[in-house]
């Protein structure tokens, strides 16, 4: 993405429900962009019609972009949404990429990329297992409101060796660390990574989660959990989620033409001129 248009987009993303209306100087504070740059693409934004300053010299989002949010598809769905992704994750990693949702108390699988080679996870849209075990349960279970988790492990834990001290410190490091990776917990044999899909409101019904053999997977499970993070972030930003939970302004804001900064030229060293020139200098100076 060319950087002018990427920082431009970015300028949409200082808003929130917190922040209906900012000054020049807190739209630059808050994408973190020189306030020169961001006055020319305020200027430019609002000459366009996607931003009216107020009196208070405060500049707001237009109703331009509520028109065009209305252009939106209604019958856009996540699996229309996050299919592209997945099969971009799935020629990357080679591995079974599947979309999974919240249904109940139970975890329901809504798309399937499956891996080209023999040896793999079988996993059909459709297919629904208890809202417990595995990474694409728990991830989402990690950003699960208290009460609505209480309700899921009431319905799906029936163990009496439950350990809840360690599943509770499981899912927060889940969330602090923003994906999932199971060994064996579900199907033996098989490792999961999983990470979660943000929709507007910053809620998680979704995640997208890749599986594979573990003979497979383990050895390079945080090369792929670093594509999983970018392809969740990839598909929450589709969605329309905010800053925080999708694409990295500091992607978007990145130069992506191709074009590398030339480094400054270095002064060429003066050359010393030979001995005997040297000699004639001194012996003319004396006489």
């Amino acid at each position: 993405m060319i950087r002018a248009v990427g920082r431009a987009l970015a300028i949409f993303d200082a808003y929130d429900n917190e922040h209906l209306s900012l000054s020049l100087q807190e739209i630059a504070e808050r994408i973190r962009m020189p306030k020169t740059t961001a006055f020319r693409l305020v200027n430019t934004l609002e000459r366009s019609g996607f931003l009216i300053r107020m009196d208070n010299q405060q500049y707001c989002l237009s109703l331009k972009l509520a028109r065009l949010g209305g252009l939106v598809r209604s019958t856009l769905g996540i699996r229309e949404i996050a299919r592209p992704v997945m099969l971009q994750v799935n020629e990357q990693t080679s591995e079974t990429v599947q979309l999974n949702a919240i249904v109940g108390t139970d975890r329901m699988v809504l798309e399937v990329v499956d891996t080209p080679s023999p040896l793999m996870s079988m996993a059909r849209p459709g297919q629904q297992t208890k809202l417990y075990l595995g990474a694409a349960s728990r991830i989402m279970m990690a950003y699960m409101a208290p009460e609505e988790l209480e309700r899921v492990l009431k319905a799906n834990v029936d163990t009496p060796d439950f350990d809840r001290a360690a599943f509770d410190r499981e899912v927060a490091r889940y969330r602090r660390q923003g994906y999932a990776i199971s060994r064996g917990q579900r199907v033996p044999g098989l490792t999961a990574i999983a990470v979660p899909i943000f929709d507007m409101q910053g809620a998680v019904r979704h995640s997208l989660a890749l599986t594979g053999p573990s003979v497979r997977i383990d050895p390079r499970d945080q090369e792929l959990a670093d594509i999983m993070v970018a392809a969740g972030r990839d598909i929450s930003n589709r969605l329309g989620a905010s800053p925080e939970h999708s694409a990295d302004l500091k992607l978007l804001m990145a130069d992506t033409t191709g074009e590398k900064p030339q480094a400054p030229k270095k002064k060429a060293a003066a050359k010393k001129a030979p001995a005997k020139t040297r000699k004639a200098a001194k012996a003319a100076a004396a006489g």
